[in-house]
């Protein structure tokens, strides 16, 4: 491993970070393509190149990174989880991949793939500081009018989290469900402030699944 290290550190002294060109619901990030561009540029020169493998085991599939140099040394992640409703639909298991693809490069890399939002993503919802609102001055008897925005994101909210649920009944295991809970906390934040109602559905659903596959685990042992 000694030829693939020495060239890793000097690729790595040259690497950028790819520009936030995307944008999503939670911030900028990276697009698949710019990350590739940006490894392959600092990885070529010093006889290393990137490959990307879909492989299956007993904690389901993932999307494997590896690192190879010219004299068949390589490195590799331990993989990221492709977590996808509908296996059986192509476009669905491609944002899958594409997806698993941005974070397992980045990952391996060191490179910064989206912005920094100080680990609210990460925090859980229970724990996040909670929003000042301010009090209406109008009359008391009056109503605040529903916008046609706030009525889009709550029906949207509300098949985000029926999908989902139905996803859950394709966890084989533990694993991949509490994998899931990782790759979903951002979008699950801000559910959390457009419609905690839809939140706490899919909370419940999660936590019931969560100990179906437990006591499925224990007869099993």
């Amino acid at each position: 491993m000694q030829l693939i290290s020495k060239a890793l550190v000097a690729a790595l002294a040259e690497i950028e970070n790819p520009p936030l060109a995307g944008r999503a619901n939670y911030g900028k990030y990276a697009l698949l393509v710019d990350c590739l561009k940006v490894s392959r540029k600092a990885l070529s020169p010093h006889g290393l190149a990137l490959t990307q493998m879909v492989s299956t085991d007993a904690e389901g599939d993932k999307l494997v990174t590896r690192i190879v140099h010219i004299s068949g040394e390589f490195i590799e992640d331990d993989g990221t989880p492709l977590l996808c409703d509908n296996k059986s639909n192509p476009q669905k298991m491609g944002s899958a991949i594409t997806y698993a693809r941005r974070y397992g490069l980045c990952s391996i890399l060191g490179i910064v793939g989206e912005q920094d939002d100080d680990g609210q993503a990460a925090t859980p919802v229970s724990e996040l500081p909670k929003k000042s609102v301010q009090k209406p001055t109008a009359n008391k008897s009056s109503k605040p009018v529903q916008t046609l925005s706030e009525a889009q994101n709550r029906i949207e909210w509300a098949s985000w989290v029926d999908n989902h649920i139905e996803g859950f009944k394709k966890h084989k295991n533990i694993s991949e469900h509490t994998a899931w809970s990782t790759f979903t906390k951002k979008d699950r934040a801000i559910c959390a402030e457009e419609n905690p109602e839809a939140l706490d559905a899919l909370e419940k659903a999660y936590i019931t699944r969560k100990n179906e596959l437990l006591n499925h685990r224990k007869q099993e042992g």
